[in-house]
């Protein structure tokens, strides 16, 4: 009987001891998720779902554009939508194009009516998305979209 509690108390730490490898192994998974600068740290959302959907265009380096809307589709396609007033006269333009993440998905090209600009995530929830219209300067302006 002795034996036998041994062999169980061995067999028993050996789980336990795989219990928390595999905590381990979860915790730097879960600590690495966070890919953009700003978060979110983890989401059960992918990448490409947090994209999709209408978004409200709020400021571009601080300057507010709250007229323009970006409609961002799982299947790559974008429509952007300004309205504006002039001369006493309100005015929709209306432009297609696309949109795809780089291959690390810490970058977005948008093509809008033919013109492509490449974006740094900065952050990116299913409620808000900030990105850094200048990949290669840290003085970029910073696109704040909130999910309408």
């Amino acid at each position: 009987m002795n034996k036998f509690l041994k062999n169980f108390t061995k067999m028993k730490n050996k789980k336990n001891l795989a219990y928390v490898a595999l905590a381990g192994a979860t915790a730097l998974t879960v600590s690495s998720c966070g890919k953009y600068e700003d978060g979110p740290n983890f989401s059960l959302l992918t990448k490409k779902s947090r994209v999709a959907g209408d978004w409200e265009l709020k400021s571009i380096g601080g300057e507010s554009y709250g007229n323009v809307t970006m409609d961002f589709s799982k299947d790559g396609s974008l429509i952007t939508t300004f309205t504006y007033s002039y001369g006493g006269q309100s005015y929709t333009e209306t432009y297609s194009g696309s949109w795809e993440f780089a291959s690390d998905k810490e970058n977005i090209s948008l093509n809008i009516d033919g013109d492509i600009t490449v974006l740094e995530i900065k952050r990116l929830t299913n409620k808000d998305m900030w990105l850094d219209q200048d990949v290669t300067d840290t003085d970029g302006d910073l696109w704040i979209l909130e999910a309408k």
